[in-house]
């Protein structure tokens, strides 16, 4: 498979395919942005066209008028959560049963090119629980001629009766070789640390300049934060705890500058250094695990 990073899953999928031996699902679990939803499309082609018959260059998406009446896309069902935008902040809705319901429908039908049929379900930690026990009655009683992918980057939501029934495939983030073999270009350095080791946020940040300019925001706004006074601590963290989705984002991306500026800098202590890191560390579980105030949480860790 001509795929760049996490060569240890592609080699898996790849030597499943070889021998024959396809599961019936599989959850694909990672971090964000590191290419799970495309790999899963490569495999499923494979699945459907064969090992000669490729085709990705097409957009897929579920439910597209683009697609209807092309036999290509017919073996191929992909149920992703919808985006709705209020106030300038988007926000991923939960996958209802009505959507799994939907998809059951069409993976008993025999697959139109003699093969199989393949759901792939991106940002399955989005599915409601009526929703994934919906979806567990294709999982104990499927079907020979389909396929069903789950991918995330929060299976600890994903039901423990849904996961025993997966084959999981692990997902990392990548190195610096494998990035500027993805981007092949000098003048990208500053995306390439930006990226976090996801390709998929690379090249976003590379062909959409809002992006790139968001994550240098956000690293103007480390630079200058220990000479912040209160108040202006204070004023960043309502800013943040006003946009939920985006503290995760921002303070994940704040651990990654600080974690390479620490080794850049050699210091074991020190605003840039580990202890800064298990601090926004805390600051996150906590945020993500309990029924804390957000902002409350992030004020605490900026006095810090």
């Amino acid at each position: 498979m001509n795929f760049i990073g996490n060569a240890k899953a592609v080699k898996l999928l790849e030597k499943s395919i070889e021998n024959g031996k396809i599961s019936q699902a599989y959850l694909f679990s990672g971090p964000e942005s590191v290419g799970k939803f495309t790999l899963a499309k490569l495999f499923a082609s494979f699945l459907i066209f064969g090992k000669n018959n490729i085709d990705l260059d097409v957009p897929i998406g579920g439910g597209n008028k683009e697609f209807e009446g092309n036999s290509k896309f017919f073996d191929l069902i992909v149920i992703e959560p919808e985006v709705e935008e209020k106030k300038g902040i988007k926000k991923e809705k939960d996958i209802k049963i009505e959507k799994i319901r939907e998809a059951q429908r069409d993976l008993v039908m025999f697959p139109y090119n003699k093969k199989k049929k393949v759901l792939i379900i991106n940002n399955a930690h989005r599915l409601t629980v009526s929703a994934q026990n919906a979806l567990l009655k294709s999982l104990e009683e499927p079907n020979e001629t389909s396929v069903i992918i789950l991918i995330t980057h929060n299976d600890s939501v994903i039901i423990p009766t849904i996961k025993s029934r997966c084959q999981k495939i692990n997902f990392f983030l990548s190195g610096i070789e494998e990035m500027e073999e993805i981007l092949r270009d000098e003048k990208n350095k500053e995306i390439i640390e930006f990226s976090m080791g996801r390709p998929g946020l690379a090249l976003r940040m590379k062909e959409n300049k809002e992006e790139f300019n968001a994550k240098k925001k956000d690293f103007k706004e480390l630079s200058e934060f220990s000479s912040l006074g209160i108040n202006e601590r204070f004023g960043l963290a309502e800013k943040m705890a006003a946009n939920p989705a985006e503290i995760f984002k921002k303070l994940e991306f704040w651990m990654w500058i600080i974690r390479l500026e620490s080794r850049k800098r050699g210091l074991s202590d020190g605003f840039f250094s580990f202890k800064t890191i298990e601090k926004i560390d805390k600051a996150l579980k906590t945020i993500k695990n309990t029924n804390a105030n957000a902002r409350l949480a992030i004020e605490n860790l900026f006095l810090e």
